[in-house]
């Protein structure tokens, strides 16, 4: 099941490459310890383009998060949690 999230939920830092390196929950900064997956979105070029970096990631303590940025922003934003 996918809890999918307020766009305002869950801060994100990003480590020396650009990617995320920590995701702030209810329970503090917890390091992101592995993406699992990782996909762009470059779509309706011809109206409001929409280019956005997916990761699908695990964190310290288990949980698996989908991270998300425009691809003309350095700000990640937590978009879905899965369990």
């Amino acid at each position: 099941m996918t809890e999918l999230l307020d766009s305002g939920e869950g801060e994100v830092r990003a480590g020396p490459d650009g990617g995320p390196a920590a995701v702030r929950t209810g329970g503090g900064w917890r390091e992101v310890t592995r993406t699992v997956n990782r996909w762009v979105v470059e779509t309706d070029w011809w109206r409001a383009p929409v280019r956005r970096e997916y990761r699908r990631c695990l964190v310290a303590g288990g949980d698996c998060l989908e991270l998300c940025r425009e691809l003309d922003s350095p700000r990640w934003s937590v978009v879905r949690r899965y369990d």
